[in-house]
C-alpha cells in the first residue's frame, strides 16, 4: 500500500465515529517487567475515569480519586491478564503467572497515572518519575510518584504492598522514603 493510500484510509477512518478504537495501555508483570501486554480501555471505562476524577475539588480528593482509578485500571487489565493472582510483596506469590514485583507495580501505576494525565483528568497533580529507596541494604523498592502542583509535595501511589484488587497506598514520599510499610 502506498503512503498516499494509507493516508487516505486513515483520514477516511477518522471521519467515522464508529471507527474509533479503544485506548490501549501497556501492562507488565512476572517480575522485572519480563512480560508485557496491551490492555484496551473502553469508552465506558474512560467515561467513568473522567467522571471520578472530575469530582475532585482539592489535591486530597484527587489523590483519593487516583487511588480508585488505579484500582479500576488494574481490574480492567485482570480481565485478560493473569495479574489477579498477584499477592502483596514478593514472597507470597509463589510461581503465579501474574505475579508482580515493585518494578512491575511502579511501571504499571506510572503508566496509569500518565494515562490519566494525558487525558487531562488530573487537575491538581502531575506525574513524576518513579522513586526508589533502599532503607536497608537488601530492601530496594520502587514506586510511582505524583507531584501536588499547589504545594510541590511528592506523593507515592504504591500498589505493591497489597494483594491484587486492593487500593494502593497513597502517602507522602518523605514518609515512604523512611521505609514505610503498612
Amino acid at each position: 500500500m502506498s503512503l498516499r493510500s494509507l493516508s487516505f484510509l486513515l483520514a477516511l477512518l477518522a471521519a467515522f465515529p464508529w471507527a474509533a478504537q479503544a485506548s490501549a495501555i501497556n501492562i507488565c508483570y512476572h517480575y522485572g517487567c519480563s512480560r508485557h501486554a496491551y490492555v484496551d480501555i473502553s469508552a465506558e471505562a474512560d467515561a467513568w475515569l473522567a467522571a471520578r476524577l472530575s469530582a475532585a475539588d482539592s489535591p486530597e480528593t484527587e489523590r483519593s480519586a487516583v487511588s480508585d482509578a488505579v484500582t479500576a485500571l488494574y481490574h480492567i487489565a485482570a480481565r485478560t491478564l493473569p495479574i489477579w493472582q498477584d499477592k502483596g510483596g514478593n514472597f507470597r506469590d509463589g510461581p503465579a503467572e501474574g505475579r508482580m514485583d515493585c518494578v512491575d507495580h511502579s511501571s504499571n501505576v506510572t503508566t496509569f497515572l500518565t494515562y490519566l494525565q494525558d487525558h487531562g483528568w488530573l487537575q491538581y497533580h502531575t506525574v513524576g518519575k518513579p522513586a526508589w529507596r533502599a532503607p536497608r541494604l537488601l530492601d530496594l523498592h520502587y514506586t510511582a510518584v505524583l507531584r501536588d502542583m499547589l504545594s510541590g509535595q511528592d506523593w507515592v501511589v504504591d500498589s505493591w504492598f497489597k494483594d491484587f484488587g486492593q487500593a494502593p497506598v497513597v502517602l507522602a514520599l518523605d514518609i515512604w522514603m523512611e521505609g514505610y510499610s503498612p
